[in-house]
């Protein structure tokens, strides 16, 4: 059956998080450096449509590409991770140590990914500080860069610290929403076995999250440091006092209790109600695939 039964995915997913936890650094910076490239690219093809159809719906439509990937091809990204290590933990498969292990590496790891990309998209929007040879796509370009100036001064300075300790709070509280809506998608994807099945059900919570306008960490480490690279002025510390930390802070919440805890709290089962006693290599090897936990 292409359906996994929800005791079912709940275990698969303490599998996963237990795994996840061993995992080396180096694989883990790898691993979350492509899910931040990946992220930054999606995050400049949404601003492009955007900007070419005037129908913003349309580039949050096509933003999951990047997130679907992502899923499989079991790479590292820290706002799912923060759902599925507390829940090998909570199961005995793990300890709080190897999750923050697991968590601090692949934050940066997508935090590289994330600067990669931005370095490369300011010159490429920029055109290498020359002057480009299509003025039509030129002004596309000028747009995105516009754009991403505009997101980076008004979700640091305008939102949040001109609201003081209640934007800090309004940044967590979106945080809490984005993770709630990511881990939703990481968790539906799961849940199918075939690659249509887990493209569809992880793209409609992903599309949500990015029309809503909630705040990603991996989507705001682009935008908040490609945003001071193409000149909008806004300091970094600015962008990590007010931005980074409550993001991350309300992203760990977001997954940990809307979707580790509360389906963790339903349907945990001992893995030896669901999973055979005899070793078998093919399931084994199917969880892996499914789950990214290799």
């Amino acid at each position: 059956m292409d359906y996994v039964l929800p005791n079912e995915l709940v275990d698969g997913m303490i599998v996963a998080g237990g795994k996840k936890s061993t995992v080396s650094i180096k694989n883990l910076l790898l691993r979350g450096f492509y899910s931040g490239s990946i992220l930054g690219l999606a995050v400049v093809l949404a601003l492009t449509v955007a900007a070419q159809t005037k129908l913003p719906f349309l580039g949050s439509v096509l933003f999951p590409f990047g997130f679907a990937s992502i899923v499989l091809f079991g790479m590292e990204l820290v706002t799912g991770n923060f759902a599925l290590l507390p829940m090998a933990v909570w199961a005995g498969k793990s300890t709080w140590s190897a999750t923050f292990r697991n968590w601090i590496w692949v934050w940066i790891g997508n935090f590289l990914g994330t600067l990669a990309v931005a370095v490369i998209m300011m010159l490429s929007l920029k055109s290498g500080g020359a002057a480009p040879a299509d003025a039509a796509w030129a002004g596309d370009w000028n747009a995105v860069a516009a754009t991403i100036i505009k997101l980076n001064k008004a979700n640091v300075i305008g939102k949040y610290e001109a609201l003081g300790s209640t934007g800090f709070f309004l940044a967590f509280l979106r945080g809490v929403v984005a993770n709630w809506l990511v881990c939703l998608g990481v968790t539906m994807a799961l849940v199918s076995k075939s690659v249509p099945g887990k493209i569809l059900a992880c793209w409609l919570p992903i599309t949500a999250f990015q029309t809503l306008g909630m705040e990603h960490i991996v989507v705001n480490q682009f935008l908040h440091t490609a945003g001071p690279l193409l000149g909008s002025g806004v300091p970094f510390s600015k962008v990590i006092v007010w931005n980074f930390i409550p993001v991350t802070a309300g992203n760990i919440v977001g997954g940990m209790v809307f979707i580790g805890m509360l389906f963790y709290s339903t349907h945990r089962t001992k893995i030896s109600n669901v999973l055979p006693k005899e070793h078998d290599e093919k399931l084994e090897r199917e969880l892996a695939a499914e789950l990214g936990a290799r």
